[in-house]
């Protein structure tokens, strides 16, 4: 069992590897994407650090740490990402996973 463990742990790596690279926002999308924060930041962690961002909220998501975000400036995943954002994510992939109509990833 010891020496499956391994192989199990890289398989599971591999495939969040995967699945992370196909939700990531693409270039054309860069203006507007969903952002995962830490869960146990609060809602007011959340608004301080998107202060100086040049990011609108357009959509809460299921967590106050789980935000649909707009910017009319480039940049926005690395924005988010140094404002501490865990994982920003292509809305409309987002919304075809959790079985939602592009209509509503687009705010």
């Amino acid at each position: 069992m010891l020496n499956l463990l391994p192989a199990a742990l890289a398989g599971i790596a591999m495939l969040a590897v995967a699945v992370f690279g196909l939700l990531a926002p693409s270039a054309d999308t860069d203006t507007r994407v969903a952002a995962v924060f830490p869960p146990w930041w609060s809602a007011r962690d959340v608004m301080v650090s998107l202060a100086g961002s040049d990011t609108v909220i357009l959509r809460e998501g299921i967590a106050p740490t789980v935000l649909l975000l707009a910017s009319p400036t480039p940049g926005l995943p690395q924005r988010l990402r140094r404002a501490g954002a865990l994982l920003t994510i292509d809305p409309t992939a987002a919304a075809g996973c959790l079985g939602l109509s592009a209509a509503t990833a687009r705010g």
